[in-house]
Protein backbone atom coordinates (compact mmCIF):
# COMPACT_ATOMS: atom_id res chain seq x y z
CA UNK A 1 0.00 0.00 0.00
CA UNK A 2 1.18 3.57 -1.06
CA UNK A 3 0.92 5.66 2.28
CA UNK A 4 2.41 8.91 0.42
CA UNK A 5 -0.12 9.15 -2.28
CA UNK A 6 -2.55 10.71 0.42
CA UNK A 7 -0.23 11.90 3.37
CA UNK A 8 -2.84 14.21 5.01
CA UNK A 9 -4.96 11.11 5.34
CA UNK A 10 -3.14 9.07 6.99
CA UNK A 11 -4.88 8.70 10.10
CA UNK A 12 -7.90 8.35 9.05
CA UNK A 13 -8.45 4.99 10.00
CA UNK A 14 -8.25 5.43 13.62
CA UNK A 15 -8.40 9.38 13.47
CA UNK A 16 -12.79 9.03 12.55
CA UNK A 17 -13.51 6.39 14.76
CA UNK A 18 -14.23 8.35 18.47
CA UNK A 19 -14.57 11.92 18.43
CA UNK A 20 -17.32 12.29 20.47
CA UNK A 21 -18.38 8.35 19.73
CA UNK A 22 -20.24 7.93 23.19
CA UNK A 23 -20.27 11.28 25.02
CA UNK A 24 -22.74 13.49 23.80
CA UNK A 25 -20.18 16.40 23.26
CA UNK A 26 -20.82 19.85 25.05
CA UNK A 27 -23.01 22.21 24.05
CA UNK A 28 -21.72 26.27 24.41
CA UNK A 29 -22.60 27.29 27.66
CA UNK A 30 -23.65 24.12 29.02
CA UNK A 31 -21.88 21.19 30.98
CA UNK A 32 -19.59 21.31 34.27
CA UNK A 33 -15.91 21.17 33.57
CA UNK A 34 -13.21 19.60 35.37
CA UNK A 35 -9.43 20.15 35.41
CA UNK A 36 -7.41 17.36 34.28
CA UNK A 37 -7.02 15.17 37.53
CA UNK A 38 -3.24 13.82 36.20
CA UNK A 39 0.00 15.31 34.67
CA UNK A 40 0.11 16.14 30.76
CA UNK A 41 2.73 13.61 29.66
CA UNK A 42 5.96 14.48 27.53
CA UNK A 43 5.91 11.20 25.67
CA UNK A 44 3.02 11.30 24.07
CA UNK A 45 2.46 13.38 20.68
CA UNK A 46 1.61 17.18 21.29
CA UNK A 47 -1.54 16.87 19.86
CA UNK A 48 -2.41 14.19 22.38
CA UNK A 49 -0.81 16.46 25.16
CA UNK A 50 -2.88 19.68 24.16
CA UNK A 51 -6.23 17.50 24.48
CA UNK A 52 -4.82 16.01 27.71
CA UNK A 53 -4.55 19.54 29.02
CA UNK A 54 -7.84 20.69 28.24
CA UNK A 55 -10.71 21.29 31.28
CA UNK A 56 -13.04 18.04 30.56
CA UNK A 57 -16.82 18.60 30.53
CA UNK A 58 -18.40 16.33 32.78
CA UNK A 59 -22.16 16.88 32.98
CA UNK A 60 -23.83 17.99 29.62
CA UNK A 61 -27.38 19.11 31.11
CA UNK A 62 -30.69 16.63 31.89
CA UNK A 63 -30.79 13.22 30.64
CA UNK A 64 -34.06 12.31 28.76
CA UNK A 65 -36.94 10.91 30.05
CA UNK A 66 -39.57 9.65 27.63
CA UNK A 67 -39.46 8.91 23.85
CA UNK A 68 -40.00 11.95 22.54
CA UNK A 69 -37.10 13.71 24.57
CA UNK A 70 -34.67 10.75 23.68
CA UNK A 71 -35.93 11.42 19.82
CA UNK A 72 -35.12 14.79 19.57
CA UNK A 73 -31.27 14.22 22.00
CA UNK A 74 -30.81 11.96 19.03
CA UNK A 75 -31.78 13.84 16.20
CA UNK A 76 -29.73 17.11 17.58
CA UNK A 77 -27.04 15.17 18.89
CA UNK A 78 -26.28 13.29 15.73
CA UNK A 79 -26.77 16.91 13.84
CA UNK A 80 -24.12 18.03 15.64
CA UNK A 81 -21.79 15.08 15.64
CA UNK A 82 -22.14 15.22 11.52
CA UNK A 83 -21.58 18.76 11.53
CA UNK A 84 -18.27 18.33 13.24
CA UNK A 85 -17.06 14.82 11.71
CA UNK A 86 -18.47 15.45 7.96
CA UNK A 87 -15.44 17.37 6.64
CA UNK A 88 -13.46 14.44 7.55
CA UNK A 89 -15.23 11.94 6.26
CA UNK A 90 -15.92 13.87 2.47
CA UNK A 91 -11.52 14.26 2.65
CA UNK A 92 -12.03 10.33 2.36
CA UNK A 93 -11.17 9.69 -1.46
CA UNK A 94 -13.93 7.07 -1.54
CA UNK A 95 -17.35 6.30 -3.14
CA UNK A 96 -20.17 5.66 -0.83
CA UNK A 97 -23.67 3.74 -1.97
CA UNK A 98 -26.49 3.99 0.45
CA UNK A 99 -28.00 0.08 0.19
CA UNK A 100 -30.40 -2.16 1.21
CA UNK A 101 -29.24 -5.76 1.97
CA UNK A 102 -32.01 -8.23 3.40
CA UNK A 103 -34.11 -5.37 4.41
CA UNK A 104 -30.90 -3.30 6.14
CA UNK A 105 -29.53 -0.38 5.51
CA UNK A 106 -26.23 -0.13 4.39
CA UNK A 107 -23.91 2.12 3.30
CA UNK A 108 -20.92 0.55 0.77
CA UNK A 109 -18.13 2.06 0.90
CA UNK A 110 -14.99 1.68 -1.85
CA UNK A 111 -11.76 3.68 -2.90
CA UNK A 112 -12.65 6.00 -5.76
CA UNK A 113 -11.55 4.87 -9.23
CA UNK A 114 -9.48 4.27 -10.21
CA UNK A 115 -8.18 2.00 -7.34
CA UNK A 116 -9.89 -0.32 -6.85
CA UNK A 117 -10.53 -2.29 -3.54
CA UNK A 118 -9.18 -5.49 -2.37
CA UNK A 119 -10.37 -7.98 -4.94
CA UNK A 120 -12.42 -10.73 -2.96
CA UNK A 121 -12.48 -9.08 0.28
CA UNK A 122 -15.00 -7.48 2.22
CA UNK A 123 -15.39 -5.80 5.92
CA UNK A 124 -18.45 -5.03 7.94
CA UNK A 125 -18.55 -2.23 10.03
CA UNK A 126 -21.13 -1.69 12.68
CA UNK A 127 -21.01 1.81 13.87
CA UNK A 128 -20.42 3.11 17.35
CA UNK A 129 -22.12 5.75 19.01
CA UNK A 130 -23.83 4.32 22.54
CA UNK A 131 -25.78 1.85 20.69
CA UNK A 132 -28.23 5.16 20.04
CA UNK A 133 -26.08 7.48 17.88
CA UNK A 134 -24.48 7.68 14.77
CA UNK A 135 -26.74 6.23 12.32
CA UNK A 136 -27.78 6.80 8.98
CA UNK A 137 -25.28 8.88 6.79
CA UNK A 138 -22.92 8.95 10.38
CA UNK A 139 -22.66 5.38 10.10
CA UNK A 140 -19.97 5.46 7.55
CA UNK A 141 -17.76 7.45 9.73
CA UNK A 142 -15.72 4.30 10.83
CA UNK A 143 -15.35 2.74 7.65
CA UNK A 144 -14.24 5.50 5.21
CA UNK A 145 -10.54 5.45 6.52
CA UNK A 146 -10.42 1.29 6.27
CA UNK A 147 -11.60 1.83 2.35
CA UNK A 148 -9.49 4.76 1.37
CA UNK A 149 -6.53 3.93 3.22
CA UNK A 150 -6.96 -0.01 3.47
CA UNK A 151 -8.20 0.01 0.17
CA UNK A 152 -11.11 -2.18 1.28
CA UNK A 153 -14.73 -2.63 0.11
CA UNK A 154 -16.18 -1.60 3.40
CA UNK A 155 -20.20 -2.40 4.52
CA UNK A 156 -21.29 0.05 7.10
CA UNK A 157 -24.32 -1.78 8.76
CA UNK A 158 -27.11 1.18 9.41
CA UNK A 159 -28.40 -1.06 12.30
CA UNK A 160 -31.91 -0.05 14.17
CA UNK A 161 -31.98 1.74 17.52
CA UNK A 162 -32.98 2.98 20.77
CA UNK A 163 -35.12 4.32 21.75
CA UNK A 164 -37.72 2.83 18.83
CA UNK A 165 -35.93 -0.25 18.69
CA UNK A 166 -33.89 -1.05 21.77
CA UNK A 167 -31.87 -5.02 21.85
CA UNK A 168 -31.89 -7.22 19.97
CA UNK A 169 -32.60 -5.05 17.49
CA UNK A 170 -29.10 -4.42 16.01
CA UNK A 171 -27.82 -7.09 16.72
CA UNK A 172 -30.77 -9.18 14.47
CA UNK A 173 -29.22 -6.75 11.88
CA UNK A 174 -25.98 -7.28 12.05
CA UNK A 175 -26.88 -11.09 11.49
CA UNK A 176 -28.67 -10.17 8.56
CA UNK A 177 -26.10 -8.24 6.64
CA UNK A 178 -23.93 -10.98 7.19
CA UNK A 179 -25.20 -13.57 6.19
CA UNK A 180 -26.21 -12.27 2.79
CA UNK A 181 -22.59 -11.15 2.64
CA UNK A 182 -21.86 -15.02 3.23
CA UNK A 183 -23.62 -15.23 -0.26
CA UNK A 184 -21.14 -13.67 -2.17
CA UNK A 185 -18.22 -13.93 0.21
CA UNK A 186 -16.39 -17.16 2.00
CA UNK A 187 -16.54 -16.53 5.82
CA UNK A 188 -12.80 -16.24 5.61
CA UNK A 189 -13.07 -13.36 2.94
CA UNK A 190 -14.93 -11.40 5.76
CA UNK A 191 -14.14 -9.44 8.82
CA UNK A 192 -16.01 -7.76 11.24
CA UNK A 193 -15.08 -4.70 13.22
CA UNK A 194 -16.68 -1.71 15.03
CA UNK A 195 -15.48 0.88 17.65
CA UNK A 196 -17.35 1.99 21.17
CA UNK A 197 -20.44 0.17 21.40
CA UNK A 198 -19.51 -0.76 17.71
CA UNK A 199 -17.02 -2.80 19.42
CA UNK A 200 -19.24 -4.50 21.22
CA UNK A 201 -21.93 -4.83 18.65
CA UNK A 202 -18.77 -6.57 16.35
CA UNK A 203 -18.27 -8.88 19.22
CA UNK A 204 -22.33 -10.08 19.86
CA UNK A 205 -23.14 -10.28 16.62
CA UNK A 206 -20.47 -12.67 15.84
CA UNK A 207 -21.28 -14.58 18.81
CA UNK A 208 -24.96 -14.49 17.84
CA UNK A 209 -24.20 -15.85 14.04
CA UNK A 210 -21.97 -18.32 15.40
CA UNK A 211 -24.74 -19.70 17.58
CA UNK A 212 -26.96 -19.73 14.46
CA UNK A 213 -24.61 -21.79 12.98
CA UNK A 214 -23.30 -19.62 10.13
CA UNK A 215 -19.65 -19.74 9.64
CA UNK A 216 -17.25 -17.35 11.66
CA UNK A 217 -15.48 -14.55 9.66
CA UNK A 218 -11.77 -14.66 9.59
CA UNK A 219 -11.49 -11.66 12.03
CA UNK A 220 -12.59 -9.36 14.28
CA UNK A 221 -11.53 -5.86 15.51
CA UNK A 222 -13.23 -4.01 18.80
CA UNK A 223 -11.83 -1.06 19.40
CA UNK A 224 -12.32 -0.11 22.85
CA UNK A 225 -15.68 -2.11 22.95
CA UNK A 226 -18.18 -1.33 25.50
CA UNK A 227 -18.39 -4.87 26.57
CA UNK A 228 -20.08 -4.54 29.83
CA UNK A 229 -22.95 -1.87 30.05
CA UNK A 230 -22.87 -2.34 33.47
CA UNK A 231 -20.59 -0.53 35.89
CA UNK A 232 -18.29 -3.27 36.63
CA UNK A 233 -14.25 -3.10 36.26
CA UNK A 234 -11.84 -0.46 37.65
CA UNK A 235 -11.46 1.82 34.95
CA UNK A 236 -15.19 3.01 35.05
CA UNK A 237 -14.08 4.05 38.72
CA UNK A 238 -10.33 5.00 38.56
CA UNK A 239 -10.39 6.87 34.91
CA UNK A 240 -14.20 8.85 36.40
CA UNK A 241 -13.48 12.55 35.27
CA UNK A 242 -10.23 11.46 33.38
CA UNK A 243 -11.46 10.46 30.05
CA UNK A 244 -11.88 13.58 28.13
CA UNK A 245 -14.30 11.87 25.77
CA UNK A 246 -16.35 9.98 28.10
CA UNK A 247 -15.85 11.27 31.53
CA UNK A 248 -18.68 9.40 33.60
CA UNK A 249 -20.45 6.47 33.57
CA UNK A 250 -22.93 8.40 35.61
CA UNK A 251 -25.81 10.20 34.14
CA UNK A 252 -26.19 10.05 30.07
CA UNK A 253 -23.87 6.98 29.49
CA UNK A 254 -25.84 5.13 31.74
CA UNK A 255 -28.96 5.92 30.61
CA UNK A 256 -28.37 4.82 27.70
CA UNK A 257 -26.99 1.61 28.64
CA UNK A 258 -30.32 1.05 29.95
CA UNK A 259 -32.23 2.16 27.36
CA UNK A 260 -30.53 -0.12 24.71
CA UNK A 261 -30.69 -3.60 27.13
CA UNK A 262 -34.43 -2.71 27.87
CA UNK A 263 -36.11 -6.22 29.17
CA UNK A 264 -33.07 -7.88 28.58
CA UNK A 265 -30.86 -6.51 31.06
CA UNK A 266 -27.22 -5.73 31.27
CA UNK A 267 -25.82 -8.27 31.57
CA UNK A 268 -27.26 -10.58 28.74
CA UNK A 269 -24.26 -12.03 27.09
CA UNK A 270 -25.04 -10.19 23.47
CA UNK A 271 -26.20 -6.84 25.34
CA UNK A 272 -22.57 -7.13 27.30
CA UNK A 273 -20.30 -9.86 25.60
CA UNK A 274 -17.69 -9.92 28.42
CA UNK A 275 -20.71 -12.97 29.65
CA UNK A 276 -20.86 -14.74 27.32
CA UNK A 277 -19.39 -17.93 26.15
CA UNK A 278 -16.47 -18.04 23.90
CA UNK A 279 -15.26 -21.67 23.61
CA UNK A 280 -17.87 -22.54 21.26
CA UNK A 281 -15.65 -20.46 18.82
CA UNK A 282 -14.12 -17.10 18.53
CA UNK A 283 -12.56 -15.20 15.32
CA UNK A 284 -8.71 -13.71 15.64
CA UNK A 285 -9.19 -10.81 17.57
CA UNK A 286 -7.39 -7.36 17.80
CA UNK A 287 -8.31 -5.06 20.77
CA UNK A 288 -7.55 -1.56 21.19
CA UNK A 289 -7.63 1.12 24.51
CA UNK A 290 -5.95 3.56 26.46
CA UNK A 291 -4.91 3.85 30.49
CA UNK A 292 -7.36 6.78 30.28
CA UNK A 293 -10.23 5.00 28.55
CA UNK A 294 -13.03 4.79 30.76
CA UNK A 295 -13.61 1.36 28.58
CA UNK A 296 -10.09 0.43 29.50
CA UNK A 297 -11.34 -2.84 32.16
CA UNK A 298 -13.97 -3.40 29.80
CA UNK A 299 -11.68 -4.10 27.36
CA UNK A 300 -9.19 -6.35 28.82
CA UNK A 301 -11.72 -8.18 30.13
CA UNK A 302 -13.14 -9.18 27.04
CA UNK A 303 -9.55 -9.66 26.11
CA UNK A 304 -9.00 -11.81 29.19
CA UNK A 305 -12.29 -13.93 28.06
CA UNK A 306 -11.37 -14.58 24.63
CA UNK A 307 -8.05 -16.13 25.85
CA UNK A 308 -9.63 -18.16 28.38
CA UNK A 309 -11.43 -19.74 25.60
CA UNK A 310 -8.10 -19.90 23.72
CA UNK A 311 -9.03 -17.94 20.74
CA UNK A 312 -5.88 -15.76 19.47
CA UNK A 313 -6.62 -12.27 20.22
CA UNK A 314 -4.20 -9.45 20.59
CA UNK A 315 -4.63 -6.64 22.98
CA UNK A 316 -3.06 -3.06 22.00
CA UNK A 317 -2.73 -0.38 25.15
CA UNK A 318 -1.57 2.83 24.45
CA UNK A 319 -0.56 4.74 27.21
CA UNK A 320 -2.10 8.29 28.63
CA UNK A 321 -4.70 7.46 25.54
CA UNK A 322 -8.56 8.07 26.37
CA UNK A 323 -12.03 6.49 24.58
CA UNK A 324 -10.71 5.70 21.05
CA UNK A 325 -7.78 7.55 20.74
CA UNK A 326 -9.20 10.47 18.22
CA UNK A 327 -7.42 12.23 15.64
CA UNK A 328 -4.12 11.57 16.66
CA UNK A 329 -0.55 10.76 15.83
CA UNK A 330 -0.96 7.61 18.10
CA UNK A 331 -3.87 6.53 16.10
CA UNK A 332 -1.31 6.14 13.04
CA UNK A 333 0.41 3.56 15.13
CA UNK A 334 -3.01 1.58 15.63
CA UNK A 335 -3.95 2.24 11.94
CA UNK A 336 -0.56 0.09 11.17
CA UNK A 337 -1.28 -2.65 13.63
CA UNK A 338 -4.96 -3.02 12.32
CA UNK A 339 -3.95 -3.11 8.35
CA UNK A 340 -1.13 -5.86 9.11
CA UNK A 341 -3.62 -7.89 10.94
CA UNK A 342 -6.03 -7.53 8.68
CA UNK A 343 -3.48 -8.46 5.84
CA UNK A 344 -2.71 -11.71 8.01
CA UNK A 345 -6.22 -12.85 8.72
CA UNK A 346 -7.47 -12.37 5.57
CA UNK A 347 -4.90 -13.53 3.41
CA UNK A 348 -4.36 -10.58 1.37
Amino acid sequence: MDRSRHPSRSVAIIGLIAVAALAWGPREGRGETVAPRYPVPTHISKESQAMLAAPIVVDDGPVPRTMEEWLAAQVETNARLWEFNAPRIDQADVTITKKMMAGVPVREIVPKAPRKPRAGKVLMNVHGGAYWLMGGKLSVKEGVGLADIGRYRVVSVDYRTPPRHPFPAAVEDGIAVYRKLLESYGAKDIAIFGTSAGGGLAAAVTIAARDAGLPLPAAVIMHTPWADLSKTGDSYFTNDRVDPIIPTYDGSMAAAAKLYAGDAGLKHPLVSPVYADFRPGFPPALLSTGTRDLLLSATVRLHRELRRAGIPAELHVFDAMWHGLSNMPEGQELQREVLVFLAEHLGD
